[in-house]
């Protein structure tokens, strides 16, 4: 489903040029769960975001990444629009810079289910009313005509999964979606992403720093490190018998509760 091959990203300005991606690979299959980890800046986000060219005009991308056959490196704007949340979705870090202050919710799910289907404005309204209860927003008829500012994080996060899914995308990126959240909304959110991704049979990338989150949910498992995956395999693999010592120090850093 997903061939990543090389892929290598560099940022240029007049003063520097960073190496942030150096030449990794992976592959995707259907229905898997590939997750990512290390700690912040080893190149987790860059790397998915090159995925669907959303990077900077610094940045410079190489490699090839192969969705179902077609390299989305040689892709065109116009192309890329047709993948981006139709085919793959993406969830950010931060629910509230990818929501617009200026339009209620309705607004926003509307006009995305709109763009991507041939759904009327009323059948839209209808689907993203049905989506907000799916994502346990509760009352969704009414609360949808509210303002981003009107939820709490973790309830936009929630219209973020919501808005994303209203575009059913055959592959889920998740870049830290509980990275702002309190622990239980966290286990809330996760929960909630594993019940819609068996509902929905999608495949995911998991980017996270929590290696217990990772462990739980993951086919399998990629340790980047300044840019590069330095180890990769299945969960049992990866925490039972890590092979490199940057994997057997983040997983000596998880907290361990002693009495």
């Amino acid at each position: 489903m997903l061939s990543i091959r090389n892929l290598d990203v560099e940022f240029h300005s007049d003063q520097s040029r960073v190496h942030a991606v150096k030449g990794i690979s992976y592959e995707l299959s259907e229905g898997q769960t590939l997750g990512i980890v290390g700690e912040s800046g080893s190149g987790k986000s860059v790397s998915s975001l090159s995925i669907l060219k959303l990077l900077p005009s610094t940045a410079r991308v190489s490699g090839e990444v192969f969705w179902k056959g077609t390299d989305l490196i040689k892709e065109t704007e116009a192309a890329m629009r047709l993948v981006r949340g139709a085919q793959i979705g993406y969830i950010f870090q931060n629910p509230l810079s990818a929501l617009n202050p200026v339009f209620t919710v309705a607004n926003q799910m509307v006009e995305t289910i709109c763009l991507h289907s041939d759904a009327t404005k009323e059948e839209a309204l209808e689907e993203a009313i049905e989506l907000l209860d799916k994502v346990k927003i509760e009352n969704p008829r009414k609360r949808i005509h509210d303002y981003p500012h009107q939820f709490s994080l973790g309830m936009c996060q929630r219209i973020m999964i919501a808005m994303t899914l209203s575009m059913k995308p055959d592959l889920l990126i998740a870049d830290e979606p509980t990275a702002s959240l309190d622990v239980t909304t966290q286990k809330e959110i996760l929960e909630l992403m594993d019940s819609l991704k068996e509902e929905y049979q999608m495949s995911m990338i998991l980017i996270s720093h929590d290696l217990g989150v990772v462990a739980e949910r993951c086919d399998e498992v990629a340790v980047m490190y300044l840019g590069e995956i330095v180890e990769m395999g299945t969960p049992k693999d990866i925490f039972g018998s890590p092979k490199e010592a940057y994997t057997k120090i983040l997983i000596d850093a998880i907290p361990k509760i002693r009495f």
